[in-house]
């Protein structure tokens, strides 16, 4: 006879081809089997709590996605994503009835991605363009297409066909006097030549015969102006008398001016020079005014520009014909459609700069109708030098989104699977380049691999994570000591271990993600030793519960840490991770239904856990949003909550409950003043029996908690104990807080363990338990000297250690 300890269940649940491995060091932590247990990071077992019924969903034939949205420490949501909807909810309930419509099929609802900032949740695939679901207040939200600017581009094109504008994104026509043809031109030197800084050719114009002045244009009808570019004169060489500060202002009336933009310290104009600027305005005005100081050179006299060439708002212009000389290059050769809408066309002026348009309307496979952006163009020539934009109805949109060093990233579209983006530093909309390129501005990269693997997701963490499916590989700078930008930019390979399109999970330093067919979790972490990242799987050991694949994961960081994930078929898994302490326990989950939706949210003490689960209500379909309740940890006994579905009545003393029309025809366990009842709904009440009452009664489905222990790895006479009878007959059992626990074997009985003593309280639940207990149980010897753990009802249980008195057969 001998005593055999099990101190810790860390390992949770593990492999039945692992369990007649007692030579294993991870035995001695591993259970045979643990459902509806939590395994903790110190060691023991603890019920899992119950869920709390917080409404259905809207169409109980279809389901919903969830979706959390965290604005702050005090307001959190969870968004229910159906077939075209999104609604709000908070633990509370439903917000109000906001509902709002989406693009988004139910069966595109797992394929989304997401990222937040502050009250923008930002939204990417499902084959729609992004969009951006902003909160504008508790009841006020709304749903927008993402707009872009300048870019993303496919490569420059290379074909011999070029585009003929039919308009230049000036709003001030070619001037050949103040007056004509059309507006009013003046000076502060009243010159009669003013209009030649209008006239669209060099030259120079004199303004003014000291160091300031100013030249202004009347529009017949207000205009929004949002850019300019400036010509020093052509004889500024020698005479440098271009201004060197300045301000651009308007007025709708000549009298009141507004400032638009400010400039200093634009000295050193070579002659004929063109320098650009631009500024954010959304508002018509009828004038306009370029006021000037610091001109005329040396003697500040007689100060000049030559040129003044306004761009007029895209958003305000009348859309202009952009002409293609053939559909070469265009889509593959088959020019236009409809599906080009809204695309991005870059282009180089005759004056080599970069400009880019949008399309407004198809008018035939070699024709569209633009609006300019950026600065207008200085002529209507031929442009050979044009490239299309990524994204579109016809190239697809991005599939995936995530941050990277204050940029707003995107990857993976049809037409470019491997592409990844990322925005202009601090302006996640802007996509541009400069010229020439600075480090803020967007950095697009291809995935360098052998096979076209579509990109499945981007994670943050120092460099950018991008995921396939055949590899994970690593975006980040190329020099440490220089910025992350275009020309500072790096690809390396972070392991060749692929993925599947589930969002990793990032616990602490470490990236966990599921293999490249979902029936495996590994982690990525960085490894001193290799000066890189290793990945290694952490779900070998419990590979039996991901064998079905895993469909979805989210993580619940308070108060255990762990993840939760649920399989194609509907079951759920937890799986208690703390790395440093080498915990990696897992544990099945079984709800009473289907799961088809799991998702965490910051709670009140703890993190919340929300699902959508499929159940069978009085022989009908329905599909409930439930929230997982806080473990059982230092409350009092009544307040335990341990049954599925539950809803809780409390105030005055009651016998009778009513509003359960979401279990009409169940059984469910009234869990009340410490005991249990057992009753069915009918008309949406049910009652205490026998006229008893209480001022707290949880009502919902029984959950039954179950563990077995592996056989125990002592060992015999000859070292081996594998395929030895053993036989059980006292345990030793460490207990905490635990008001319910049956123990025994399968092949005799289970029997409960909490009993009232001596002292307790008549009429009251015996008190909770906390100590060891020393349980009297049959276990065969035929039995392999496992044992069970069962708990049920509305108690708490927690198994801490158990040390079992054992027999082996010589």
């Amino acid at each position: 006879m001998t005593y055999a300890l099990q101190s810790t269940f860390s390992r949770g649940e593990i492999d039945p081809e692992l369990v007649d491995r007692p030579d294993l060091e991870l035995y001695r932590g591993g259970l045979y089997e643990c459902v509806n247990y939590v395994t903790l990071k110190r060691g023991g077992f603890r019920r899992r709590g119950g869920t709390r019924f917080n409404g259905a969903v809207k169409d109980h034939s279809a389901g919903a996605r969830l979706v959390p949205f965290e604005f702050g420490d005090d307001q959190s949501y969870m968004l229910e994503l159906g077939e075209g909807y999104f609604r709000v909810h908070t633990s509370m309930g439903r917000v109000g009835s906001v509902e709002v419509a989406t693009p988004y099929p139910l069966s595109a609802a797992f394929e989304l991605k997401f990222t937040q900032s502050t009250d923008t949740l930002f939204i990417a695939g499902g084959g729609c363009r992004q969009h951006a679901l902003k909160r504008y207040g508790e009841t006020s939200w709304a749903l927008e297409p993402m707009q872009f600017l300048d870019g993303p581009y496919l490569p420059v094109n290379i074909s011999a066909t070029n585009f003929t504008p039919a308009g230049t994104g000036n709003p001030v026509p070619k001037m050949t006097s103040n007056s004509e043809p059309s507006g009013l031109v003046t000076s502060s030197n009243n010159s009669g030549s003013a209009w030649q800084v209008f006239a669209q050719g060099e030259g120079t114009v004199v303004l003014s015969s000291n160091a300031s002045g100013w030249v202004a244009y009347e529009f017949p009808e207000a205009v929004v102006v949002d850019a300019y570019m400036l010509q020093a004169p052509s004889d500024n060489a020698e005479k440098d008398d271009m201004p060197a500060a300045w301000s651009v202002e308007a007025s709708n009336d000549g009298a009141a001016w507004t400032i638009l933009d400010v400039r200093d310290a634009q000295s050193t104009w070579a002659s004929s020079e063109w320098r650009r600027f631009s500024f954010a305005n959304e508002t018509s005005y009828k004038h306009y005014r370029f006021k000037f100081s610091q001109g005329g050179g040396a003697t500040s006299d007689n100060s000049s520009i030559g040129q003044l060439v306004m761009h007029q708002g895209a958003a305000d212009q009348a859309p202009f014909e952009f002409s293609a000389s053939s559909i070469a290059g265009i889509n593959e050769g088959e020019g236009f459609g409809t599906e080009d809408i809204g695309r991005h066309i870059r282009l180089r002026g005759s004056d080599g700069v970069w400009r880019w348009v949008e399309i407004d309307s198809v008018v035939s496979a070699s024709s569209v109708m633009v609006r300019l952006f950026g600065q207008a163009l200085l002529d209507r020539s031929a442009i050979s030098l044009w490239r299309l934009g990524s994204w579109s109805d016809r190239t697809g949109w991005p599939s995936a989104v995530g941050w990277h060093k204050n940029r707003l990233a995107f990857s993976g579209t049809d037409a470019e699977p491997t592409q990844v983006w990322e925005s202009q530093s601090d302006d996640f909309k802007n996509f541009a380049v400069s010229q020439p390129l600075v480090a803020s501005d967007a950095v697009s990269v291809g995935i360098l691999s052998g096979q076209v693997n579509r990109i499945k997701w981007l994670d943050d963490d120092n460099d950018l994570l991008v995921g396939t499916s055949r590899a994970v590989r690593q975006i980040g700078k190329a020099t440490e000591q220089d910025p992350f930008g275009p020309e500072n930019v790096d690809q390396t390979p972070a392991t060749n271990f692929g993925t599947c399109g589930i969002q990793p999970i990032k616990v602490g330093s470490v990236l966990l993600y599921f293999g490249r067919y979902a029936t495996d979790m590994r982690e990525l972490v960085y490894d001193l030793g290799s000066n890189g990242r290793v990945s290694q799987s952490v779900s070998q050991v419990q590979s039996h519960l991901f064998r079905p694949g895993i469909k979805g994961a989210c993580y619940q960081q308070y108060p255990s840490s762990i993840i939760w994930c649920w399989d194609v078929n509907g079951r759920s898994i937890g799986f208690t991770y703390e790395r440093e302490q080498e915990v990696y326990g897992m544990h099945r989950h079984e709800f009473g239904g289907v799961v088809e939706c799991m998702a965490s949210l910051s709670g009140s003490g703890f993190d919340e856990v929300w699902m959508v689960i499929r159940r069978q209500i009085n022989g009908q379909t329905r599909r409930y949003i439930e929230i997982m309740q806080a473990p059982f940890i230092d409350q009092d006994v009544v307040d335990a909550w341990h049954l599925d579905c539950a809803v809780l009545y409390e105030g005055n003393q009651a016998n009778r409950v009513s509003g359960l029309e979401h279990l009409e025809g169940e059984s469910v366990i009234l869990y009340a003043n410490g005991s249990d009842y057992l009753t069915s709904v009918k008309d949406g009440e049910v009652s205490l029996p026998n006229g008893r009452t209480a001022s707290k009664i949880l009502i919902g489905f029984d959950v039954k908690a179950r563990a077995k222990t592996l056989s125990p790895p002592v060992g015999s006479q000859d070292g081996s104990s594998l395929g030895r009878k053993i036989s059980i007959d006292v345990t030793h059992v460490s207990v905490f807080q635990t008001g319910t626990l049956r123990m025994g074997s399968d092949g005799t009985y289970i029997d409960e363990q909490i009993k009232y003593e001596a002292g307790d309280t008549y009429g009251q639940p015996a008190p909770l338990k906390t100590g060891r207990i020393d349980a009297n149980i049959e276990i065969r010897w035929e039995d392999g000297g496992q044992i069970v753990f069962e708990a049920s009802g509305g108690k708490p249980c927690t198994v801490l250690a158990l040390n079992a008195n054992v027999s082996m057969e010589p």
